[in-house]
């Protein structure tokens, strides 16, 4: 049971701090005082610790992923002290299916929120997100990452799909300057701009040094209770 309103989830191992997770709260449901998380933790053969649950006011039920007060966590896995050191390093600048926040083949409900660990200060921030694919769009992060612009296809005359092999590069700048500027602090919306880490603005999906995944990364992204701007409704 959590015993105050934004609680934080300590990970240890041998009695040692090695991971912190900040429970950052939704408007709807600021106050999780009294609310019970039902967690599953699994142990992988590469000692990678995956760790997600559900909220609920019950301490022996939960919601289902159907229901309209479903309320999930992911946590961002993580390697135990006896896991190869090399394996965390090769997830620095990587995206959310090769860190274990997404997986291939199972979409994720936007009902599931996901806590990221930056890279660089190690700190927790939270994402929401949305699937780019079945809404037939593609999304833009600005320079910040505070905003995420998403324009439906057809909205932009040869705007790059989800999951498009080649993409163009004077293509994608001839379409980045029909796009708006965020309304923060000036900047742009570019398509590879990375997903940043909200305190310290190290890029946490770096998709200017990985271009390659970018177009295979559909989930498009906000920070927890912000909203999505659309290219024709904002």
């Amino acid at each position: 049971m959590y015993n105050s309103a934004q609680p934080i989830i300590n990970v240890y191992e041998n009695g040692e701090l090695i991971k912190t997770f900040v429970i950052e709260t939704l408007t709807e449901n600021p106050d999780l005082t009294g609310q019970f998380f039902h967690i599953c933790i699994r142990i992988l053969e590469s000692d990678a610790v995956m760790i997600d649950g559900i909220i609920s006011k019950s301490r022996s039920e939960h919601p289902n992923w159907q229901d309209p007060n479903y309320e999930a966590i992911r946590l961002q896995p993580f390697f135990l002290s006896t896991a190869e050191k090399s394996l965390s390093n090769q997830l620095i600048g990587k995206g959310l299916f090769e860190r274990g926040l997404h997986y291939l083949g199972t979409v994720t409900p936007t009902t599931v929120r996901v806590i990221c660990i930056c890279d660089n200060c190690d700190r927790s921030f939270t994402l929401q997100h949305f699937h780019a694919g079945f809404s037939e769009s593609q999304y833009f992060y600005s320079n910040d990452s505070r905003q995420t612009l998403i324009v439906g296809y057809g909205e932009i005359e040869n705007l790059p799909t989800q999951l498009q092999k080649d993409i163009d590069i004077e293509i994608i700048a001839e379409i980045e300057l029909k796009l708006p500027v965020p309304t923060a602090e000036g900047g742009s919306y570019k398509y590879y701009n990375p997903l940043r880490c909200p305190y310290c603005l190290s890029a946490y999906i770096d998709f200017e040094a990985n271009k390659e995944i970018r177009p295979s990364e559909y989930y498009g992204n906000k920070y927890i209770n912000c909203k999505f701007h659309h290219l024709l409704n904002d």
